[in-house]
């Protein structure tokens, strides 16, 4: 039995059936994670569903002219941008406080940064401050390695 066409064979499958595949990471070459929840807060400033991206120091400045902000920008400040960005993830405006925002999950996937939050809402009935916000999670997320950001809610999360 000719064991070469075999094995030869058996590459081909493999590389086709490979290709075929959406690779996905979930942490940098280094070993670090994709993503870290660096802060929350109720007052992003963002009425809006969605996410801001922030790439540099220049970008942060967009952030002062929100309105509704409240939101710390010091520690935004000391980021790193040549090795991680920041991202905003909002909900939008809130009629009442006891909304937050979570990181769940990042992962890469054809080129797309993949993150999953987690929205909290207070329960019914549940004494809160009537005030609006805008809640969001502030995420800072790798440099490299995306060309597109996707948010989702966590399964079950409404």
């Amino acid at each position: 039995m000719n064991v070469k066409p075999l094995i030869r064979s058996s590459l081909i499958a493999a590389g086709v059936l490979s290709a075929g595949c959406a690779v996905s990471q979930t942490e940098t070459d280094a070993g670090a994670p994709l993503a870290r929840q660096v802060a929350q807060s109720a007052h992003c400033g963002m009425t809006a569903p969605g996410y801001l991206h922030i790439g540099t120091l220049e970008d942060l400045a967009r952030l002062e002219a929100l309105p509704a902000r409240t939101l710390s920008l010091q520690s935004l400040r000391d980021i790193d941008y040549q090795r991680e960005h920041i991202v905003l993830a909002s909900i939008g405006q809130k009629p009442t406080g006891g909304f937050g925002v979570t990181l769940e999950s990042s992962e890469i996937a054809d080129g797309t940064l993949q993150l999953t939050i987690r929205v909290t809402e207070p329960a019914p009935g549940t004494m809160v401050t009537q005030a609006l916000t805008t809640p969001c999670a502030v995420i800072a997320v790798a440099a490299e390695g995306w060309n597109d950001i996707q948010i989702t809610r966590a399964e079950n999360n409404r």
